[in-house]
């Protein structure tokens, strides 16, 4: 009997030690994490791309967010001379790599992801193919919202497009692409008529100006497929 108390006694002890840990990494998961990619040239962190991810943290208080940290060059002198294609390529790269593992930290927290410009062509390589690296498994279906603004990939008559472009941007996708291995469903990408980059416009401030014209719109979207 003795024997059989000291054994409850030791595996108590083991489980009250390991509880904790296992409480705290669950508690320190949020319903809903946001990842924002910026723009070309910009400074390190969401870019444009910030204010709608500061409009989601406002609308799920407790909403964790992050950056993704990649080059976004475009071959200036300030990058080195590295490439667009080279900086978009890394990009989708660590895409792929903080989403992953974001969700096998935190299996249940439902994502949204955010990208302005070269921040949304890297989003849109991850989940729908076209650069080598793609989002899979629970990692892919964890992403329930994903909001490309400007997005050199634009291309006429995909499901998800919003805005006034019926063109291809300057990274186009092909004619009759589709978007593979993500659900079409929970992306939405925004481009007008006027913007040079995601369309065939001449009128660079319009590229700057989605997430003021369309931020709105954008956030009922994300809260539609968010189920927190």
């Amino acid at each position: 009997m003795k024997f059989t108390t000291t054994a409850a006694a030791l595996s108590l002890a083991s489980l009250a030690s390991s509880t904790p840990v296992e409480l705290s990494e669950r508690q320190s998961c949020p319903k809903v994490y946001v990842f924002g990619a910026r723009e070309t040239t910009v400074s390190p962190g969401y870019g444009t791309a910030g204010g709608l991810v500061q409009q989601v943290q406002n609308a799920y208080p407790g909403t964790g967010a992050e950056a993704i940290v990649y080059p976004a060059c475009g071959g200036q002198a300030s990058c080195g001379g590295a490439s667009y294609d080279s900086s978009a390529s890394q990009g989708t790269a660590a895409v792929v790599k903080a989403v992953t593992a974001y969700n096998q930290k935190c299996p249940d927290t439902q994502i949204v992801v955010i990208g302005y410009s070269q921040g949304g062509q890297i989003f849109d390589n991850a989940l729908c193919g076209g650069a080598g690296q793609t989002l899979s498994g629970n990692a892919l279906k964890a992403v329930k919202a994903a909001i490309f603004m400007g997005d050199p990939h634009n291309q006429v008559g995909l499901p998800y497009n919003v805005g006034t472009c019926q063109a291809g941007g300057f990274a186009a996708r092909p004619q009759g692409f589709k978007c593979s291995p993500a659900d079409s469903s929970i992306i939405k990408s925004y481009c007008d008529s006027s913007d040079p980059y995601c369309c065939n416009g001449n009128d660079a401030n319009s590229h700057q100006q989605y997430v003021n014209k369309y931020g709105s719109q954008a956030l009922a979207f994300i809260k539609s497929k968010i189920t927190a």
